[in-house]
């Protein structure tokens, strides 16, 4: 093929990218707040509503629900 520039160049086709349609794409929903909260209310209560981080009960609780959904 002649280019603008005056020179051939390959006619070859070049690979196309791989679409993965979105019927068939994995989707994760992520745990509803309110459910984490419930879950790191909880830690906060069996530890005797005493001492411990909100957030880390937070995470931990985020973290656990991801796992098991």
């Amino acid at each position: 093929m002649t280019h603008f520039c005056g020179r051939t160049h390959s006619t070859r086709l070049r690979p196309q990218p791989v679409t993965i349609p979105l019927e068939t794409a994995p989707v994760y929903a992520a745990p509803a707040r309110e459910e984490i909260a419930a879950l790191a209310y909880s830690y906060w209560e069996k530890r005797g509503r005493r001492g411990g981080s909100p957030l880390e009960d937070w995470l931990r609780a985020e973290a656990e629900l991801k796992q098991h959904k």
